[in-house]
């Protein structure tokens, strides 16, 4: 695959620190057990085992599997996959909201694995390794944000970006229910990819509310004792006019989607979130 834009980018922090501790970790279980004969049940204690999580509680592996892979063509296809579509994500939006993406993608990813156990599709007691549902989490924002973004599937066939989504996400699903794919997480896909969807269409706003609702909180821990003078009626106007453009976008979101904002209004949307960490 070949993104027509991921090449003209460098390596920003949450995508680079990605990359680091993945191979930091794959060459740690590689490594201990070839080459100093250490075995270590790394993938039974930090691999996504539906049994463990549902009878003893190993809730962490929600998201310590998505660290986890089990060979080279595994994991090289995973960052390369995080490096070409994740870049231009996080120069976008910031590292801290890309990571938050990416891990709440990867943990979405595992819940479904997990739920999927309790049928006949799923087994509880086999272990899911990989990073493939944060990566689709990314594949579909990209989608979403970029749809006529041409990609080059096996870098010959041009496809637009979303069009390779939902062709990738169909496959997905196919393999998934059929059981004919091999030994690969396909729930994990599909639950990484739809946690994504929701992330970007309902996730700002609910984020946001939650901001909103934060600041009023706070703002009735404190007493005015100077008659109400201590902060100009400019300021506070200031702060109505914001949130009510960030109502407009936020409404926006719901009806188009977040891919239908311009960079103005995501510039807002970014202030008016960190308006809300800092107060």
């Amino acid at each position: 695959m070949y993104a027509s834009s991921g090449y003209g980018y460098g390596l920003p922090k949450a995508v680079k620190y990605l990359l680091i501790s993945n191979v930091a970790v794959f060459i740690v279980t590689s490594v201990l057990p070839v080459v100093f004969g250490v075995y270590f049940p790394f993938n039974r204690l930090f691999g996504l085992i539906p049994d463990y999580i549902t009878h003893h509680f190993m809730i962490w592996q929600f998201f310590t599997y998505m660290y986890l892979h089990g060979g080279l063509a595994h994991i090289g296809f995973n960052l390369f996959a995080l490096w070409m579509f994740g870049t231009e994500l996080e120069y976008n939006w910031g590292a801290r909201d890309f990571f938050k993406f990416y891990t709440v993608c990867g943990i979405g990813g595992g819940v479904l694995v997990w739920l999927v156990s309790f049928t006949s599709f799923g087994d509880p007691y086999i272990s899911t390794i990989g990073a493939s549902g944060a990566i689709f989490g990314l594949l579909v924002a990209y989608g979403l944000m970029w749809p006529d973004r041409l990609i080059l599937l096996f870098g010959i066939l041009p496809m637009k970006a979303l069009h390779f989504v939902i062709i990738f996400a169909a496959i997905d699903l196919y393999y998934a229910v059929t059981g004919t794919g091999g030994n690969v997480a396909y729930f994990a896909h599909i639950g990484g990819g739809l946690t994504g969807f929701i992330y970007l269409k309902y996730g700002w706003r609910i984020m946001i509310q939650f901001e909103n609702l934060s600041r009023r909180l706070k703002r009735r821990k404190f007493t005015v004792i100077d008659g109400g003078k201590g902060r100009s009626n400019s300021h506070d106007e200031l702060y109505k006019d914001m949130d009510d453009e960030v109502n407009r976008i936020l409404d926006k979101i719901s009806k188009s989607g977040i891919e239908s904002l311009d960079d103005r209004e995501r510039r807002i949307l970014e202030r008016a979130s960190k308006r809300g960490g800092k107060m």
